[in-house]
């Protein structure tokens, strides 16, 4: 919580005693001063309560809407509902999800954007809600709609228009890399976002090759993490909770005893060196690597069965998370009536049922879940022990599936095991999650990571260079190791320390005609303005960074 001021408003005065724990009263008072804003707290400490709270005070009227994936729909309109009773919740596609009366709420997933895009345009909303906000990082239609509702403009220098009351939640605000985060500060209209090329040079450490811009990497990372900071508040669980510790392993799984995983590993492995960089072949490539990842989820299933067997016999709740639809079945037709399952096939009340019997009912012991599906939006704190069948490329989608057991209401510790094929692909994956997540981190972190954390951590990606070539080729690109510039992270021990002689407004003279000068000041969202031309193109600029430097 360093560096985040909370301001007091006479406005939370009217939120009744009780409803909020005090991270959560904290979080409300920085929505409302900021208006514009990324929510990106921990999962678990009620990231939903806090943005309905918020909108029902600085937006008392007019029409509220809640965007979000299809599974936590109904959650939305339950949450809603425990704020206030009388609250009228129009939820898009639900069965029963059209009320008598006008709505003041309107909760939509984001498949259902394109379908009903002209009616929801043509509605002057208050506030706009988008929760799971990660899901617009990349260019899609789903993005396109998104963008308008907020009032983001086409033309990147145009002002953002549209509801005053704009929340982005999100516990994983970067999923994988600094790229990640333009949309999202696009939304809130942070002018970093002008120009997505020049935050990419800034930030991704862009550069070109023969196929155009790649912008995979990462830049500057210390600079970054202080401009989120301006138009985002992130507090993590051991910061205001009281919580139980939470226990993560890698548990190795031998597979040399089955021939059909050996034999895939050994193929994918003969079939990448003899392809040729220069002409990637990505839907074959993605094919043969899906071959293997099957492979290594058949070899490791006894494994984890046994473990489920070992977890149960000390009488505690298990959740298995797993890539898979056949592993799921299997585990579901050995364990019977003790298990539960979540697939993306279920419907959101099929999967609010099974999360309630998993949480209530002491017969059911284990709940195996599709990773994607079962990793956001619901809540499993009756487990206590978390195990990852098979692993993804995204440490986001981990974090997100580690902490449905992991969160408010958790009374105990939780361990988390992921299980992994040792000497094989699976082995690589594991160490590519672990860095990303050491990446993710050093952006996120309040304090940049000492000099030898980044030493050891460029010398373990060079180490890992063949998973680093398979990732690269995965998300057509060029394989380059470009985390050189991580050490920006290093503190400076020789950066100046003077103090602004009027706090709030910088003033710089112009190198290149002396007579005119440019002033650095607080934007309304709290970010960071120059009114130099540069700023003006770019959304940053050396006197913007300067300050930041400063502060």
């Amino acid at each position: 919580m360093d560096g985040i001021q909370i301001p007091h408003l006479p406005e939370l005065s009217k939120i009744p005693p009780g409803m909020l724990y005090p991270h959560q009263s904290d979080g409300v008072a920085f929505l409302l001063s900021k208006k514009r804003v990324v929510l990106a707290d921990d999962m678990g400490l009620g990231k939903t309560r806090q943005a309905i709270v918020a909108m029902n005070v600085g937006a008392p009227e007019g029409a509220i809407l809640v965007v979000c994936p299809a599974s936590l729909k109904l959650n939305w309109r339950r949450e809603i509902r425990m704020v206030d009773p009388d609250a009228v919740v129009e939820v898009i596609g639900a069965k029963d999800g059209a009320p008598e009366a006008t709505p003041r709420w309107v909760v939509v997933n984001y498949d259902l954007l394109t379908k009903y895009a002209a009616r929801l345009h043509d509605i002057p909303w208050a506030g706009v809600i988008l929760d799971e906000a990660h899901f617009i990082k990349n260019a899609s239609q789903r993005t396109g709609h998104c963008l308008k509702l907020l009032g983001v403009q086409k033309e990147a220098r145009a002002p953002v228009i549209g509801p005053q009351y704009v929340f982005l939640l999100t516990g994983t605000p970067m999923t994988n890399r600094p790229r990640d985060l333009f949309n999202l500060l696009r939304c809130v209209g942070h002018p970093a976002a002008r120009s997505f090329l020049s935050f990419a040079k800034r930030y991704c450490d862009a550069y070109q090759n023969d196929f155009g811009w790649v912008t995979t990497g990462a830049s500057n990372l210390e600079e970054l993490n202080l401009l989120l900071k301006e138009v985002s508040i992130r507090r993590k669980k051991e910061e205001v909770l009281d919580l139980p510790p939470k226990v993560r392993s890698w548990v190795p799984v031998d597979v040399a005893s089955s021939p059909s995983a050996v034999e895939s590993s050994l193929a994918f492995m003969r079939w990448y060196a003899a392809t040729d960089p220069a002409n990637p072949n990505d839907k074959q490539f993605l094919a043969k690597l899906m071959k293997v990842r099957t492979a290594l989820h058949k070899a490791k299933h006894k494994a984890v069965e046994e473990r489920i067997e070992d977890v149960l016999a000390t009488g505690q709740k298990v959740v298995v998370f797993t890539s898979f639809t056949e592993g799921l079945k299997r585990h579901a037709k050995t364990l019977g009536e003790a298990c539960v399952t979540i697939s993306g096939s279920d419907t959101a009340e099929q999967r609010q049922a099974t999360v309630e019997r998993f949480q209530d009912d002491p017969d059911v012991k284990v709940a195996v879940c599709n990773l994607i599906a079962g990793g956001v939006g619901i809540t499993l704190t009756a487990g206590t022990h978390v195990i990852f069948q098979d692993l993804d490329w995204v440490p986001a989608n981990h974090a997100q599936a580690e902490d449905r057991c992991y969160r408010l209401g958790q009374k105990n510790r939780v361990t988390v095991e992921y299980f992994y094929a040792a000497g094989s692909l699976d082995e690589y994956i594991s160490e590519l999650l672990s860095l990303k997540m050491a990446l993710i981190g050093s952006v996120e972190a309040e304090v940049a990571p000492e000099a030898s954390f980044l030493a050891e951590l460029e010398a373990r990606l060079r180490a890992i260079a063949p998973a680093l070539m398979q990732e690269a080729k995965l998300a057509k690109s060029d394989p380059k190791d470009r985390l050189a510039e991580l050490t920006t992270l290093i503190p400076k021990t020789h950066r100046e320390q003077e103090e602004a002689d009027n706090p709030g407004m910088w003033e710089f003279k112009s190198s290149r005609d002396p007579s005119k000068s440019y002033r650095v000041t607080y934007g309304r969202a709290g970010h960071l303005e120059c009114t130099c031309e540069g700023f003006l193109y770019r959304g940053n600029c050396k006197h913007v960074q300067d300050v930041r430097a400063k502060t």
